[in-house]
C-alpha cells in the first residue's frame, strides 16, 4: 500500500538513508571518492523537521520509506525516491502531491536548485514542467559543483503519466 505522509522526528534516520541511497547512485560521477557526509545530512534533516515553513513528506510503500520531499516558501528543497523505483512513476506521483499540497497551503512550489551534472533529475524536472532560469551558482560543499535554478509556473498542471 502506498502512503505519502508528513515526516516526523522519528523519520530522521530513514530520511538520511534515503538521501544517501539516491545521492550516491545519481551523483557518483560528481562526488567520486568523496565520502557521503552522513552526519551533516542528519543535522540538516533534523533542522528541516523543526522548521515551521518547510513541509517534509515521506513516501512509503508497504510501510517502507521509499522517497521524500521537502518544500516550503515556494521552493522544492529536497526530493528523491530510491533508485530501485526510478522509472516507475513513483517520483511523478510524489511530485504531484508536493504541487497539490503547496498550492493548497497558499505557497505554490515554483523554484528549485539542481546540480547541473544531475542529468537524471534535470530530465525528470523538465518532464514535470520545470524550466531553466539561467541562474547558476557553486555549491558550498566539495567539490563545489555547479547548480542551476529551475522554475515552474504555479498554475501549470503536472503531467500525470511521465516516467520518473
Amino acid at each position: 500500500m502506498t502512503v505519502i505522509r508528513r515526516a516526523t522526528r522519528d523519520d530522521l534516520e530513514d530520511l538520511a538513508e534515503l538521501e544517501r541511497a539516491a545521492s550516491t547512485t545519481a551523483l557518483a560521477h560528481v562526488f567520486q571518492s568523496i565520502p557521503f557526509p552522513a552526519d551533516d545530512i542528519r543535522v540538516r534533516w533534523a533542522l528541516l523537521l523543526e522548521e515551521g515553513s518547510v513541509t517534509v513528506l515521506v513516501d512509503e510503500l508497504d510501510e517502507i520509506p521509499v522517497g521524500y520531499a521537502a518544500f516550503g516558501d515556494g521552493w522544492l528543497h529536497h526530493f528523491a525516491v530510491v533508485p530501485k523505483l526510478w522509472g516507475t512513476g513513483r517520483a511523478a506521483d510524489l511530485h504531484a502531491v508536493v504541487l497539490e499540497r503547496s498550492a493548497a497551503a497558499g505557497t505554490p512550489t515554483t523554484y528549485l536548485w539542481v546540480l547541473v551534472d544531475n542529468h537524471r533529475a534535470r530530465a525528470f524536472y523538465a518532464r514535470q514542467g520545470w524550466t531553466d532560469t539561467g541562474v547558476r551558482e557553486r555549491e558550498v560543499f566539495e567539490p563545489y559543483p555547479e547548480k542551476m535554478q529551475m522554475q515552474r509556473p504555479p498554475d501549470e498542471e503536472a503531467p500525470s503519466s511521465s516516467p520518473s
